[in-house]
């Protein structure tokens, strides 16, 4: 409670798989629901939420709880994953990532904002869902995680994203030319 009562903003929480590097945040949720009711003011965010290895009404769900624990003290900075092992998971959506991860987030906010979605059952096709409980923030603060793609740097821009980033294999340099791309995608994109 050291970061809640000194004024620290947020605490990120990592999601990482079967690995001794990072493997003890196995669902960045999970650990944000217990600092939640230990804390008052501190944001929780998850950095990153690895959103293809998962269902998104389950991210959905699972952060709309975290959010009424936290009473709006949360935050998703998704990821598309980048560890083979990690998609174990979802063996399947490995080759297409990143699509699968944009489809993720579109979903989440859909359910977000109140919207229904349709989605397959276990008999009888599709039927229509909403999340329960509602969030409790009226948005879902939103970041991408990325440290390379220039590519994802631009989506973020244009979609009016966030960015959580790190200077792991990348400079200064790189890294303020990815920031310069991102703000010129975001102006461009009237964010």
């Amino acid at each position: 409670t050291f970061a809640d009562e000194n004024g620290f903003d947020g605490i990120w929480i990592p999601e990482r798989h079967f690995n001794p590097f990072g493997g003890l945040y196995p669902n960045p949720s999970v650990l944000g629901a217990a600092i939640a009711v230990k804390t008052n003011h501190i944001h929780i965010r998850g950095g990153s939420v690895v959103a293809p290895l998962h269902h998104p009404v389950r991210i959905a769900e699972e952060w709309s709880t975290l959010d009424n624990l936290s009473k709006g003290r949360i935050g998703i900075s998704f990821g598309s994953g980048f560890h083979p092992k990690d998609f174990i998971l979802a063996p399947e959506k490995f080759e297409n990532r990143k699509e699968e991860m944009f489809k993720a987030i579109e979903t989440i906010e859909k359910l977000w904002k109140g919207e229904s979605i349709t989605a397959a059952s276990g008999v009888n096709g599709d039927f229509t869902v909403r999340l329960f409980p509602t969030p409790y923030a009226e948005s879902l603060p939103t970041w991408l995680s990325t440290t390379r793609s220039h590519d994802t740097f631009i989506e973020a821009g244009t979609r009016g994203y966030n960015i959580l980033t790190a200077l792991l294999r990348l400079s200064i340099e790189e890294l303020k030319e990815r920031i310069d791309i991102y703000r010129e995608a975001r102006e461009k994109a009237g964010h």
